[in-house]
């Protein structure tokens, strides 16, 4: 580390540039210095003229020069939809961050990146980097002998991108898994999400089988699909292709599962759109919410073209359906697309968070981050473009979708939630920039070879703080144990401002005084819920009291009149 630091500050012509005037928002600018390490621009006002601002490279997203008689402006545009404009007394000052920035933003490695070399100036809580499949199962009720852990991928030998532990049908043994896996690209088997108490369905997720334009079969993968059913009980199999681009993939050598030869499954497409149309989506909407000077009418036109509430609804139907299908028919669900590892994790994942009252927790949120995005194998570095290696055409927001998608049933239903929007954004931000190594990588595989969770810390360490935990706990949270059933109409999806527009709304509303009355508020109601404990507690006690009293009353009553 100590090499690559060096290498790093070598890269820097200069490190500290005086006479700057930073911009961020509406906030009054603030006048200072800046100086620059090997993996942060910092900002340090002069006097009590504003707050520090440390600001990874890596955060950065682009920057553009503008240049004048008088002086030279960067404005700087991050990942995490914020923006800053520093104003520079000389051409060369401007230039000289710029091309330190440019350089060290994007690394050539995940091993340069600042999550290993990050060391905490107060001890963050140990988090466990794995998730206890076993307890889960538990957890949820499974009964014993429905369903089983298996270890058929230990050291990654049967698919690379699962983890070694998966959860799948009691009934199938491991050697049908690994013909299974043949079959499916990628080498991703079916595998089990989530169990249903109450219908005793099952929610499962894989890739596309490999039938190609012959109709190939896997007896194996007939027998982990159809081993949920019972012979009464008809299964689902969501496609998130459309039935044009799934059989553009049989004639690939890809396609979808035959109904001769999964006879109890009937199947659904529902359509969501392709990496690239996401990410184009996505610019049009970065583009809209950056422009300050544009029009109302203008405004609410480049929202509409974006067609990203679009595909929040699409997303949103597509995840209320599987919902409906496993806690109010009681079918058995099986979700796949092409791979298996992108817009699928967000139907399973979103599913759950209708389905079960504790994927709403504050807790219960982050393990279903950790069990259904980090284990399964999203490729958070290819899709966040984590390196300057990854491919633009690898990019796409799919997490953020899932994120966005999520504020929209908390904004539905606002007090089934423990947590608020605060800790979406945080997840969100720390995808795409963090000090902690959770998201790196794209597989268990590769996080294991980089040695992760030796090298760096755990998000969930930074998140089990009292002071982090009580700034993203929802005041008005009261426990919901039934399945939600948002509307995806688009009159019902709106922006999410408090991610995309920020900056604006938070000046405006003054968040910061708010949560905290609210937090006030909260405790006061603990506090009165509590002492309503006491109360019927004391009560009880009276009311046992004076029942034992009125049962001794006629055995003295007695005694007296012998006298």
């Amino acid at each position: 580390n100590f090499c690559s630091l060096m290498e790093f500050a070598e890269l820097l012509k200069r490190r500290f540039i005086k006479n700057v005037t930073l911009r961020r928002g509406k906030k009054v600018p603030a006048k200072g210095n800046v100086h620059l390490t090997s993996h942060h621009l910092i900002f340090m006002p002069d006097g009590d003229a504003g707050e520090e601002l440390w600001l990874l490279y890596s955060h950065v997203n682009s920057m553009e020069k503008r240049m004048t008689s008088a002086n030279s402006f960067l404005t700087v545009r991050c990942r995490t939809l914020v923006s800053f404009q520093f104003e520079f007394v000389t051409g060369d000052d401007c230039m000289d961050v710029h091309n330190a920035v440019d350089t060290l933003a994007r690394p050539a490695s995940l091993e340069n990146l600042y999550p290993f070399y990050f060391r905490p100036r107060q001890e963050i809580p140990p988090a466990s980097w794995k998730v206890d499949l076993e307890s889960e199962l538990t957890r949820m009720g499974c009964p014993r002998g429905t369903l089983r852990l298996s270890s058929v991928n230990e050291d990654f030998k049967v698919c690379l991108s699962y983890p070694e532990d998966v959860i799948v049908p009691a009934s199938v043994d491991d050697k049908a898994l690994v013909r299974s896996a043949k079959f499916r690209q990628h080498g991703r088997f079916p595998v089990v999400s989530y169990y249903h108490k109450s219908t005793q369905a099952v929610l499962m997720r894989s890739s596309q089988p490999l039938g190609g334009t012959h109709n190939h079969r896997c007896s194996e993968d007939e027998a982990i699909v159809n081993s949920t059913l019972s012979r009464s009980r008809r299964g689902y199999i969501i496609d998130t292709r459309s039935p044009g681009a799934a059989q553009q993939h049989k004639h690939r050598g890809g396609g979808t599962e035959v109904e001769a030869h999964y006879p109890q499954w009937r199947r659904q497409h529902c359509s969501l759109d392709s990496l690239e149309a996401l990410l184009e989506s996505y610019y049009k909407l970065m583009d809209a919410c950056a422009d300050v000077n544009c029009s109302a009418s203008s405004w609410l036109s480049r929202l509409a073209s974006s067609n990203w509430n679009s595909h929040v609804c699409n997303l949103l139907h597509a995840s209320a359906n599987v919902a409906q299908i496993v806690g109010k028919e009681g079918g058995c669900v099986l979700v796949h697309g092409i791979a298996g590892w992108d817009f699928s994790l967000q139907i399973t994942s979103l599913a759950q968070v209708l389905l079960d009252p504790h994927c709403r927790t504050y807790v219960g949120f982050q393990q279903l981050v950790e069990r259904e995005w980090i284990r399964p194998g999203h490729p958070f570095s290819l899709r966040c473009g984590h390196t300057s290696g990854s491919r633009v055409n690898e990019r796409s927001p799919i997490f953020l979708l899932f994120l966005d998608t999520v504020w929209q049933i908390l904004n539905q239903y606002p007090c089934s939630f423990e947590f608020n929007e605060r800790l979406l954004i945080k997840l969100f931000e720390h995808a795409y920039v963090s000090e902690y190594g959770n998201f790196l990588c794209n597989n268990q595989r590769e996080r294991r070879a980089l040695r992760l969770e030796e090298l760096t810390h755990s998000l969930w360490g930074y998140l089990s703080q009292e002071a982090i935990r009580d700034e993203c706990l929802n005041p008005a949270f009261y426990a919901n144990d039934a399945l939600l059933s948002p509307s995806s109409a688009a009159q019902s999806v709106e922006l999410w401002s408090g991610l995309y527009l920020r900056l604006f709304r938070g000046d405006r509303l003054n968040q910061d005084d708010l949560w905290m009355q609210a937090s006030i508020l909260r405790q006061k109601r603990a506090d009165a819920e509590d002492r309503v404990l006491q109360l019927q507690q004391e009560y009880e006690a009276l009311q046992e009291l004076a029942r034992k009293q009125s049962d001794s009353s006629p055995a003295d009553s007695s005694q007296r009149d012998e006298s």
